[in-house]
C-alpha cells in the first residue's frame, strides 16, 4: 500500500486528465452493492454508530407512543 497518499483524490492529483477519467469511469461503472461494499470496508465506523444510535432512540420513542396509544 503506498502511503505517499490519504485518499484516492490526493492520488488523482497528480494524474493527467486521461488517468482521472479512466479512473473515474471505474467508479462510475460499478455496481451500488460494490461501491456500498468499499465504503463499509474503508470508512470508519462513526457516522454509522451515530445513526443507529439516533435510529433505536427514535425507534424507543415510537414504540412508547404505539403503547400508550392502544
Amino acid at each position: 500500500m503506498n502511503k505517499k497518499f490519504k485518499t484516492i483524490k490526493d492520488y488523482l492529483a497528480t494524474c493527467s486528465e486521461d488517468e482521472k477519467e479512466f479512473i473515474y469511469d471505474i467508479y462510475f461503472d460499478m455496481s451500488v452493492d460494490d461501491l456500498v461494499e468499499i465504503i463499509f470496508d474503508n470508512l470508519p465506523p462513526d457516522d454509522v454508530i451515530q445513526e443507529i444510535e439516533e435510529y433505536r432512540e427514535e425507534m424507543e420513542w415510537d414504540d412508547k407512543e404505539a403503547k400508550e396509544n392502544e
